[in-house]
């Protein structure tokens, strides 16, 4: 069971990332403060994000790493095995699935908030015109960069916060079901498509369960934001001037019909993959089934 007192992530706080986080983002920006002073130097600010990111990320894996060691946590039942003739092209398929809903549910929520809070979404369209992912107009420096970033830091170090240690905590104190839902709706609410997220981080939650290796979510997370960054390399990158927020801001409305359309041709394969593989209310976490597997 996952209650079982010898589980160790009762030994774990999930809280106390938070403190982490903050520790950390202090450090980095008394760094950055420093290097900045003696070199006298201003950074490009797409670049920077990318490495803050990253610096953030991995610091914070590094940490509730040495934080599993201390608890006495496996770490290779934690990541588990790469399963037996996985059904990879499927997964692929899936991808591409969660790829289209997330531009769905970008499209029908923003435009319903739109007209609630314009100026809100204006300004995430101007972030989002920012974003320092790959594209034509960026450097090569800054390209490469965001490919390493998106396509395989991201990717390792949020399915190991998330779904290694945040899924399987929470799982401790509510369920697999709740710790299931919980957990990806806190994903969800950390990116700015929240619905679209949240569904990803479902599915990639769920497949942990099932496959009972990280490998698996980690690929997939991987295959779309490999997808995600190649659409964004090829849009290039939008002007982040007032009026082409506010055009973006029309355009987006003028869009919801295909959001609309879009949700109705994946939103219904995702559910049922969702509801053909949710976990049973006694199911334990993948951890625990992998230290009884190596132990027998």
């Amino acid at each position: 069971m996952n209650h079982s007192p010898d589980n160790p992530f009762y030994k774990l706080k999930v809280r106390y990332l938070f403190w982490q986080f903050v520790v950390i983002s202090f450090a980095i920006a008394f760094v950055q403060g420093i290097v900045q002073e003696a070199t006298r130097e201003k950074f490009d600010s797409q670049a920077l994000t990318l490495v803050v990111y990253v610096a953030i990320v991995i610091s914070l894996s590094l940490w509730t790493w040495i934080d599993f060691v201390r608890a006495g946590v496996n770490l290779k039942c934690l990541v588990g095995n790469i399963p037996r003739n996985y059904k990879w092209l499927s997964a692929l398929g899936l991808v591409l699935l969660m790829i289209i809903f997330s531009i769905s549910a970008y499209l029908v929520s923003f435009t319903a908030i739109s007209y609630i809070a314009p100026t809100f979404i204006e300004s995430v369209l101007r972030q989002a015109a920012n974003d320092p992912g790959p594209s034509i107009a960026a450097p090569l420096f800054q390209n490469l960069l965001g490919i390493i970033t998106y396509v395989v830091v991201a990717p390792v170090t949020e399915e190991f916060l998330f779904r290694g240690f945040i899924l399987q905590r929470w799982a401790v104190k509510w369920g697999i079901r709740s710790a299931l839902v919980v957990s990806s709706v806190l994903f969800g609410f950390l990116h700015a498509n929240v619905v679209g997220l949240t569904l990803f981080g479902l599915i990639m939650g769920v497949l942990y369960i099932k496959t009972r290796s990280l490998i698996v979510p980690i690929v997939c997370h991987a295959f779309n934001n490999l997808i995600a960054s190649g659409m964004g390399f090829l849009s290039g990158q939008a002007e982040t001037t007032t009026k082409s927020a506010v055009n973006s801001l029309e355009q987006l409305r003028s869009g919801w019909w295909v959001g609309i359309l879009l949700m109705c041709i994946s939103l219904p394969f995702l559910l049922r993959f969702l509801k053909r593989n949710w976990p049973q209310k006694d199911t334990r976490v993948p951890y625990l089934i992998n230290v009884q597997a190596l132990e027998t």
